[in-house]
């Protein structure tokens, strides 16, 4: 893999404040085989928060570098939150195929609810995505659904589990098979910040050997 996977705890200094702010956005249903709800991009709505949280990922895998001002990088970011009453299966686990690499932050304290790393040991259905779309988009988990699920489950095997704890950032690369094992039950909706690292580079530099040393910390 490219990009390490990474966990650091206490990310936000006012994470109260940020989860109050989040409770104020527009909230729309997610399009494709995602489950729950997604702001707009927060590019758009606040782009200083966009820029700050951005450039506060990005300090953790080249500290050295990121007061140069010469490190660019493109990402996606939005909250997302999950009704837990309505999503009482594992999530799939899948691949982040629009990013170079993945951080979330979890703004619910749920521990079961968070994110484990996974190997895959066989090749999936390809028509998984179309029943994950139909079940997520109304709700309805079929025969179908669950026998889907249960092979994607069996076609991997876990090697890394990340608990939710509040103001958790969890970082991985894209290309890392990932998904929920638990959408939570203590807490009335798991929330988390995610944001997709589309791409990076520095001016007039190569980011790899950085990375590589990341890797050993």
């Amino acid at each position: 893999m490219k990009w390490p996977t990474l966990c650091t705890d206490e990310f936000f200094s006012n994470p109260d404040a940020v989860i109050e702010w989040s409770k104020t956005l527009k909230y729309n249903k997610t399009e494709g085989p995602y489950p729950g709800e997604r702001t707009d991009l927060l590019h758009n709505v606040d782009k200083t928060f966009f820029e700050n949280t951005t450039r506060k990922i990005i300090a953790l895998l080249y500290p050295n570098e990121i007061s140069s001002d010469k490190i660019n990088w493109r990402a996606k970011q939005h909250f997302q939150k999950i009704k837990t009453k309505d999503h009482k299966f594992p999530g799939f686990i899948h691949q982040d195929t629009i990013a170079e690499f993945t951080a979330i932050v979890y703004l619910t304290n749920e521990e079961k609810a968070g994110t484990s790393i996974y190997k895959r040991i066989k090749e999936p259905n390809p028509n998984y995505d179309e029943i994950k779309n139909k079940a997520y988009s109304n709700l309805k988990y079929t025969k179908d659904f669950k026998k889907e699920l249960k092979k994607n489950r069996e076609n991997h095997q876990k090697v890394l589990q990340f608990a939710a704890l509040k103001n958790r950032l969890v970082l991985f690369d894209s290309a890392q098979h990932h998904g929920v094992d638990h959408f939570g039950s203590k807490e009335k909706e798991r929330l988390t910040l995610i944001t997709f690292f589309t791409s990076i580079w520095k001016e007039g530099g190569d980011l790899k050997n950085h990375v590589r040393e990341c890797q050993k910390i």
